[in-house]
């Protein structure tokens, strides 16, 4: 009955992006798992050393660059910030103006960035240092991608990933009616696209990330119908994972399992390949350790878990213990 109650609400709620945004109007709902206790949550004045500047911005996504250091992207002035692990500030860049509302973040093997805009409606690819190099879509136009009359719309992009072939996936949706997945090749020109607003196998009510593995089997989070998705890259559902929580963000490790974010319920989980939760760890508030939003996350090279918070304007880290 959770989960109905959930998606009566969710058709309330995603009138507009705005309203989408809010925090659901219903009891929040931890995972059923033991707590990830190889994690400490850091505060978040001893994580970073944020400049006064940057202090107290929307950070949207975060991903780690070939350097081992963290890209945050900011729905401040200024796009990106860089840090090292240790929380040490690199540098600041992106012009300003370049992403009207920050959401999805991808760094590929050689530092080229890839980022979304669900204001604008597009996906770019940017060079490390933020210059753009190709913007997928139409920039300030929304609606229906269809070749046949060459209109070339997103409906706020969320996420996207790359497969082995360089192909790259875009998910969309977020609180509007064309929730999917859109597939382009390395050039960025079309080539298929799969999904439908729904509740049913292979729909979407929110598809708000994506992750690939080393088979290039897909996995998208469809976040208040609180399941992820797992696809091949011709679009054919694989299975799905059922959760007793949102699944906002993703991030497939190298240690063989997946870890996921409950969005507004608040929590960091880890899951295995069969989508067994083995752990979870948060909760909502505004405490150390907890989230307003819990967002996107990404780990570093050396296992600690960073997830952005853009209800609480920050990044929370999560520091594995020996």
């Amino acid at each position: 009955m959770r989960i109905i109650e959930a998606l009566l609400l969710v058709t309330l709620l995603t009138a507009s992006f705005e309203v989408a945004a809010q925090r659901p109007n219903r009891p929040l709902f931890p995972l059923q798992a033991y707590t990830l206790s190889q994690y400490m949550p850091i505060e978040y004045s001893e994580a970073f050393d944020m400049p006064a500047e940057f202090e107290g911005e929307s950070y949207a996504a975060v991903a780690v660059n070939a350097r081992g250091n963290l890209v945050i992207l900011s729905r401040g002035s200024t796009p990106f910030l860089e840090f090292t692990i240790d929380g040490e500030f690199v540098r600041s860049f992106g012009t300003e103006g370049l992403i009207r509302r920050a959401h999805g973040l991808f760094i590929e093997a050689n530092d080229t960035i890839w980022v979304t805009d669900v204001a604008d409606h597009v996906v770019m690819k940017l060079d490390r240092n933020g210059n753009e190099l190709m913007t997928i879509g139409t920039r300030g136009e929304s609606g229906e991608w269809d070749e046949t009359t060459g209109a070339h719309l997103f409906e706020q992009p969320n996420d996207l990933t790359l497969d082995s072939a360089g192909n790259i996936y875009v998910v969309q949706g977020h609180g509007g009616a064309n929730p999917r997945v859109l597939k382009f090749n390395p050039g960025g020109e079309f080539i298929s696209q799969w999904g439908s607003r729904g509740y049913g196998p292979g729909q979407f009510w929110v598809a708000h990330a994506i992750e690939i593995d080393a088979d290039d089997v897909l996995y998208v989070a469809d976040r208040e119908n609180m399941r992820i998705h797992r696809f091949d890259t011709a679009g054919n559902l694989l299975g799905e994972w059922s959760f007793d929580a949102m699944v906002c963000a993703l991030f497939l490790h190298s240690d063989g399992f997946m870890y996921m974010t409950t969005g507004f319920d608040g929590q960091l989980a880890k899951v295995d390949m069969t989508g067994r939760v083995m752990g979870a760890i948060g909760r909502p508030g505004t405490e150390n350790g907890q989230f307003g939003e819990a967002h996107a996350l990404t780990l570093d090279n050396v296992g600690n878990v960073y997830i952005t918070d853009v209800i609480n304007r920050r990044v929370q880290k999560f520091e594995k213990q020996d």
